[in-house]
């Protein structure tokens, strides 16, 4: 066997022997002295190198212990528990050691000393280290903190017997003094060379957490070796602790800007969304529920009973129990609930229409609850009253379309017939009366025709930018005749003059529709107001009122005193035959047609009224850049009309107009060839010159248009015009007549016809 000459026992006990060759006995005693103070050291230091080793156990289970924490698992965490005192207990038994563990609150988990000895010291445990004695012997125990469960690891050592303990020789104590004394001075000497100096180097390092240098002893090398291993294995450790750690850090922070992201995005739809649990309580909810319900805060919603707040009653307002919620039938019934039209309550008390999804909410194959999204439908609502509105024009401007057309033909001849019948009659004689009663009543008619296509936006218009302040000013004489004497009429006219594209005349049926209308309102006397203004329409009054474009406008208001109206009333005067006035005192069409043809000139229209506070209607018309055309207030100079006679090709399919339209071109001296269709007309000018053309606009086979594009080849700078009750867009581009086009409306009066014929070839 080879002796280590770097060996303590070699160097303590060869030249202790030297030494203590006659002291035998006394140097055993001091030896066993200093092995005692030794051993103190070693003991401190091997209970601390265990309650390192159980730290390092703990440690190395830390990581695993707050993942199972996290999850909230309790079975993981239990598992976890009992794998770290299995741990522990072999930990303590590979080093010959024994062990307690104890809880905060004094009860133990695990021991493997006897009970009275565990209650003896769990009940004097500290912190670190320290020393206990039990039935005369002392225990060297080192205690961790693990304060992830609150339990306290006690690492108990029991020292080795002193020599003196175990042998007799104490009884040679008083021989041996001298001994001691020698043996004390040499083994000190031998020690503190050898031995205290590693040691000290040792504590040293480790305290400062550094690698321990070889010292040439093999057994404190042995030991700086385990604590190097214990070292490195703890940097690993702390390596992988930190590693882990970041790495929780980052998924930490990914899952912080996830959950900030979906914050962000309920806080920005302008959807409202809340979350409920099963019991009906709000769980949550987003920024747009609290701007669409009143609140100022999620702790005024968060834990109520939401159905009680804004469910509670339906829109017909009868009440909606809690059993009968659409909304908590989700949940109830776990699936999809939508309702495209219901009803929430605001914090005021005030309804609004919503359209709702309920989605279930499922977590682990069981339902947990219910998130709804809602939105606002109220502009929604609008916009389809609007549309609707829209429609019904739409419908009656068809109706009117195919009436017009037809019945303007029958006018025709009715009200020429009727003049020339009256040219005829002579004086106070009763058939002159009742021919007056016929071109009344056909007058009527022909107003009642003109009405429905105004309101349907089929009139006629002939455009030009005009100021609005001067047709007013020119208009007021006749409306002052209309209104009666004990209303005032004002006019409060702005100061600049602004263009805007219009039909003069149809304007001044607008204002003396709304001034009859205004008229019929007061009782007595009274004040109608006439007010014009520029004003700039922006962008969220047009989102509000469809067929409107933003920009500059000007206003045309007209203003009563009267009776005025309640809300049910506003919402129908638009409607063509709706009237507040008995039976037979109103048509229903005078604001049907204002509204037609405000419309018709891309303007837009709004009343305001309230019960016995009167009336104000609102019309704006688009300004346009241009200056108003100069009215000449009907002065122009009147060209004689050549008596030398002229070739007309008149086309109209409907013969009694077309008779009349032929018998008075005949007393005005024409040649006329007369066709009933565009194909015979073509046929019956083969060969012969003709000078104008006179047709009806919408024929079958061929348009008046269209004919007129024919003969145009054949006669260049032929003189057309155009006559009709309804055009269907043929010679007119959304209501508004083409520039250049000759045009008379059916049913015209015979001078009319005349007159224009006339103008026309004088051009």
């Amino acid at each position: 066997m080879k002796i280590d000459r770097k060996s303590l026992g070699f160097q303590v006990v060869v030249p202790s022997f030297f030494i203590v060759v006659g002291v035998f006995v006394f140097l055993l005693v001091v030896i066993d002295r200093i092995t005692n103070i030794v051993q103190d050291d070693y003991s401190r230091f091997i209970a601390t190198a265990a309650g390192n080793e159980a730290s390092e156990i703990l440690a190395s289970k830390s990581s695993e212990l707050t993942s199972s924490a996290l999850m909230d698992n309790e079975v993981v965490s239990e598992a976890m528990r009992k794998s770290t005192r299995e741990a522990l207990t072999l930990s303590w038994s590979r080093m010959g050691h024994q062990g307690i563990i104890a809880v905060s609150d004094g009860s133990i988990l695990n021991s493997t000393l006897p009970a009275p000895l565990t209650r003896a010291i769990a009940d004097h445990c500290v912190p670190g280290y320290f020393t206990i004695r039990y039935s005369d012997t002392r225990y060297d125990c080192h205690t961790e903190i693990f304060p992830l469960w609150g339990w306290k690891v006690i690492t108990v050592v029991t020292p080795a017997q002193g020599l003196m303990t175990r042998s007799k020789i104490g009884l040679l104590t008083p021989f041996m003094a001298i001994g001691c004394l020698l043996m004390s001075v040499g083994i000190y000497w031998i020690l503190k060379r050898n031995l205290n100096r590693p040691v000290a180097r040792m504590v040293s390092a480790i305290g400062r957490g550094e690698q321990v240098e070889a010292t040439g002893v093999t057994e404190l090398d042995f030991i700086g070796n385990e604590v190097n291993s214990a070292f490195r294995h703890l940097h690993e450790k702390t390596a992988a602790l930190e590693l882990e750690l970041n790495e929780r850090i980052r998924a930490e922070q990914e899952v912080r800007a996830r959950d900030e992201h979906i914050r962000l995005l309920l806080s920005s739809t302008a959807e409202g969304i809340f979350g409920l649990d099963t019991s009906g309580r709000c769980t949550f909810c987003n920024p747009s529920v609290l701007a669409m319900l009143g609140f100022d805060s999620e702790e005024q919603l968060l834990g109520t009973e939401i159905h009680r707040l804004i469910h509670h009653t339906l829109g017909d307002g009868t009440p909606c129990p809690e059993q009968e919620c659409k909304i908590h039938s989700a949940h109830r019934e776990g699936k999809l609930i939508y309702e495209a039209e219901d009803v929430f309550w605001r914090s005021d008390g005030v309804s609004f229409p919503v359209e709702f999804w309920a989605h279930p909410i499922v977590k682990d194959g069981s339902i947990a609850g219910t998130v709804v999204t809602f939105i606002d439908i109220s502009q929604r609502k609008q916009l389809e009253q609007q549309l609707l509105h829209a429609q019904k024009i739409e419908s009656v401007g068809r109706l009117a379309g195919g009436v017009a057309h037809d019945f303007n033909n029958l006018l025709t001849p009715i009200i020429g017939y009727a003049e020339l019948l009256k040219m005829n009659v002579q004086g106070n004689d009763p058939a002159s009366t009742r021919v007056d009663y016929i071109l009344k009543a056909a007058d009527k008619a022909r107003v009642l025709v003109q009405q429905l296509l105004s309101f349907s936006r089929k009139q006629i218009l002939e455009m030009k930018v005009i100021d609005l302040n001067q047709v007013i000013r020119a208009f007021s004489e006749m409306l002052r005749s209309t209104i009666r004497e004990n209303i005032d009429i004002r006019l409060e006219l702005c100061r600049e003059s602004h263009g805007i594209r219009a039909d003069a005349h149809q304007i001044e049926q607008v204002i003396m529709n709304l001034a009859v209308n205004a008229q019929d309102a007061i009782n007595g006397n009274g004040v109608i107001t006439i007010e014009t203004a520029q004003v700039l329409l922006d962008d969220e009054y047009c989102r509000q009122h469809g067929e409107t474009i933003a920009g500059p406008h000007l206003m045309l208001a007209v203003t009563d005193n009267g009776c005025g109206m309640d809300s049910d009333t506003l919402g129908k005067i638009f409607e063509p035959f709706f009237t507040t006035k008995a039976v037979g005192q109103g048509t229903g069409l005078g604001l049907a047609t204002v509204y037609g043809l405000v419309k018709q000139h891309g303007g837009n229209i709004w009343v305001y009224s309230e019960p016995g506070r009167g009336t104000t209607f609102k019309c704006y018309f688009p300004v346009v850049d241009e200056m108003p055309d100069i009215d000449m207030l009907g002065i122009s100079k009147q060209e004689a009309f050549s008596g030398e006679k002229r070739t007309i090709l008149l086309v109209e399919d409907n013969q009694m107009a077309r008779e009349l339209a032929h018998e008075l071109l005949k007393e005005l001296g024409f040649e006329v060839i007369v066709a009933a269709t565009p194909a015979m007309a073509l046929q019956l000018v083969e060969g012969i010159s003709i000078e104008m053309l006179i047709t009806d606009v919408v024929m079958p086979g061929m348009t008046g248009s269209e004919l007129n594009d024919c003969l145009q080849k054949k006669y260049p700078g032929l003189k057309t015009l155009y006559m009709s009750g309804y055009t269907n867009n043929v010679i007119v581009h959304h209501g508004i007549l083409i520039e250049g086009i000759n045009f008379i409306q059916k049913p015209f009066a015979i001078h009319d016809f005349a007159k224009k014929v006339k103008s026309i070839l004088n051009q």
